[in-house]
């Protein structure tokens, strides 16, 4: 799937919290395995907000 802000903002409208003030829609999109970082910067070049929870490894040799 091709994220664009046209296909984000067409979003569902069930269960979104529209009744709250100043909410945010959240979406997950499925990105082919180690790709979320580049996901990640595309999305931000398209002015979209977006979230990529990274965790770091220490090994020891």
């Amino acid at each position: 799937m091709i994220l664009t802000k046209e296909t984000l903002s067409a979003g569902p409208n069930i269960g979104t919290g529209e009744g709250v003030a100043h909410s945010k829609r959240w979406y997950v999109a499925l990105v082919r395995m180690h790709h979320e970082k580049k996901v990640a910067e595309r999305l931000d070049k398209m002015g979209i907000e977006n979230f990529v929870p990274v965790q770091q490894e220490v090994h020891q040799w």
